[in-house]
């Protein structure tokens, strides 16, 4: 049985756990620039400047496999057409915070959201 103590410490986890939640969302470590850079076989295709500014555009990106379409929204980019067969890159939707990507591994277009303090070869625990 729950005593009335216990509701209300439930309660504030539950109200700090969302207010933390939002405040992650709203406001994202600072107010930095952003950029879509795009690499085809690994090798620096474009790098475009996002923001409430940006672009909107469509990108033709010649891969190995053919050409894929990159969809700019100002502030997001996706991937709006792949000659992949499985068009799983097509399917992760638009991204817009740093570190993010969307990658299309047979057409060899990568896709990645960087701020102006993440450095271009990032190597954590797990990847090195």
């Amino acid at each position: 049985m729950l005593t009335k103590g216990d509701k209300i410490l439930i309660a504030l986890i539950i109200v700090s756990a969302v207010l933390i939640f939002t405040g992650f969302q709203m406001y994202t470590f600072g107010g930095e620039r952003t950029y879509a850079v795009i690499e085809i076989n690994g090798r620096l295709f474009q790098k475009i400047s996002l923001g409430k500014g940006g672009p909107i555009l469509q990108l033709k990106v010649p891969g190995i496999m053919g050409e894929s379409i990159v969809e700019i929204n100002r502030d997001k980019v996706r991937m709006l057409y792949s000659p992949c067969p499985d068009k799983d890159c097509m399917h992760q939707g638009w991204i817009s915070r740093p570190g993010q990507m969307i990658v299309c591994l047979p057409n060899r277009v990568v896709i990645k959201i960087q701020s102006e303090s993440t450095p271009n070869d990032q190597l954590d625990g797990v990847s090195f």
